[in-house]
């Protein structure tokens, strides 16, 4: 596997909070190419998550110029490196956005539980894992998003919103997209209350 390093930074996603060595409940986020953890949809599912006392570590990376297999191996690297930063915990998630889904047959291989956001589904290794995931699973998706399909059964729970797109936002409307985000947030933060004890 070629190495990683300089292309991964992982870290808590507030960075003012003192992080211990052991917590209950522990997020691992991966975001999306182009879609850090700034970006609304993950700012709040973030901020859900850390309002209701997980410990939220993020990943930034640069995964530009790179092809299929070198994202598949950069996510795996990535979700390794932020479970090995982040304090221990006795329930972990992951919660991933787009290219971050490379990492669901690493999650499942693991029984991990995970929130599955605009998932690349064309992706046979990505969908094949989604089809038969080892833990709990969310899958939210859009209408609107051309990696969308639902022609295959998704084990866990499917979130399908109306006309959303890869960022789950409505075309040419902020009020539906802003819609669009909380019924995802919520239906996340309802998915993690469900997972062990905080």
């Amino acid at each position: 596997m070629t190495s990683y390093a300089d292309r991964v930074r992982t870290g808590s996603w507030d960075p003012r909070a003192e992080v211990p060595e052991h917590v209950a409940r522990r997020v691992i986020v991966l975001p999306g190419s182009g879609y850090p953890v700034a970006r609304p949809l993950l700012h709040w599912t973030c901020r859900a998550l850390y309002d209701a006392g997980w410990h939220v570590q993020v990943v930034d990376w640069d995964a530009s110029g790179i092809g299929i297999t070198e994202a598949r191996e950069l996510v795996e690297y990535a979700a390794e490196r932020a479970a090995d930063e982040a304090p221990t915990a006795d329930t972990t998630l992951v919660v991933a956005k787009s290219l971050g889904t490379w990492a669901a047959p690493w999650a499942s291989a693991r029984r991990l539980p995970g929130v599955w956001l605009t998932p690349l589904l064309p992706e046979w290794e990505v969908a094949e894992a989604l089809t038969s995931y080892a833990a709990p699973s969310l899958l939210i998706g859009g209408t609107a998003d051309r990696l969308w399909r639902l022609d295959q059964p998704l084990a866990g729970r499917v979130v399908e919103i109306p006309r959303a797109d890869h960022g789950l936002e409505i075309d040419d409307d902020w009020r539906a997209s802003m819609a669009a985000h909380r019924k995802a947030v919520d239906a996340i933060d309802d998915f993690a209350a469900g997972l062990g004890a905080g």
